[in-house]
């Protein structure tokens, strides 16, 4: 890879089809203003804005079980499975800024579509977002994106193809009752010892030839470090946690593409925490300059 100039190309998906109240979706706007393509250029990479996803005029709210806000979160992805394909480039890197964590379904497809067998996903949450609908409560897709991609049987969208060898979680906070087979490394793991050197094993159980995308959920920090994810906790990363965390995943070539979700721009109204992390991304992705 020396010599070749890697190109940083960023995506908005400005949207919150998954979530109970918006927020996320002004997050790229937000991260624009913060200023994270010069950012990204004083730390000597190549940037491209291709702009933002345009959604559809009109897209369903609503709490009605078992999805909330259906089929919102279906017209997403179908149209994230489309367009996504085209950004992707493995001589590029492409930077995608949700949005809500429910996007996952649709850029996963996606990355399969482009990447066939060789697609893996490495998220790094606090939760596993695997609850399963259910007829007697109204749950937004934000929670349930996992669930979609590894155990809907083609009821709710077609069969993704995805299985659960195939996904890594990192930053999980709270053992979940079932993981569906995904291969779970625990707050308190990460915490418990070298994180770097967890990080690399991770990394290791991945098959040489593998495509990348990383799922980064800004929630995977505690509410000190990001008082403006969607839904903080007192329990998560410190910010330089965090950033020593995605430097050691990016500075990995099979890291193809990266999405952030979960930034909540209502919740932050001075923009520092936009600028705190637009300061987090910008020195982690230096490592593909």
């Amino acid at each position: 890879m020396e010599g070749i100039i890697i190109t940083i190309k960023i995506k908005g998906i400005p949207h919150f089809a998954g979530a109970f109240v918006s927020g996320t979706e002004l997050s790229p706007d937000a991260l624009r203003k913060a200023g994270l393509v010069e950012h990204m250029q004083r730390r000597g990479l190549a940037v491209e804005d291709l702009g933002d996803l345009k959604l559809p005029d009109y897209m369903p709210r609503h709490n009605i079980p078992p999805v909330r806000n259906w089929p919102a979160p279906r017209m997403l992805w179908d149209l994230l499975q489309k367009e996504a394909a085209e950004w992707m480039d493995q001589s590029d890197f492409l930077l995608m800024l949700g949005g809500d964590c429910s996007l996952i379904v649709g850029t996963a497809l996606a990355h399969q579509q482009r990447y066939g067998e060789q697609a893996y996903l490495l998220v790094i949450d606090g939760h596993l977002d695997a609850v399963a609908p259910s007829a007697n409560r109204c749950i937004g897709a934000a929670g349930m994106g996992l669930w979609f991609l590894l155990q809907d049987q083609g009821m709710w969208i077609e069969r993704s193809g995805w299985t659960a060898d195939r996904v890594k979680l990192v930053g999980c906070q709270k053992p979940p009752n079932e993981a569906y087979g995904v291969e779970i490394v625990s707050l308190e793991k990460l915490h418990a010892g070298d994180m770097e050197q967890e990080m690399a094993r991770v990394m290791q159980s991945i098959p040489p030839d593998a495509k990348i995308l990383v799922h980064f959920d800004v929630d995977v920090m505690n509410k000190e470090s990001m008082p403006a994810a969607y839904a903080p906790s007192e329990t998560g990363l410190s910010l330089e946690e965090a950033q020593r965390l995605l430097v050691r995943v990016l500075q990995d070539r099979r890291v193809v593409a990266m999405e952030v979700t979960e930034f909540s721009a209502l919740r932050d109204t001075t923009g520092e925490q936009a600028q705190k992390l637009v300061g987090l991304l910008g020195e982690a992705l230096a490592v593909r300059g």
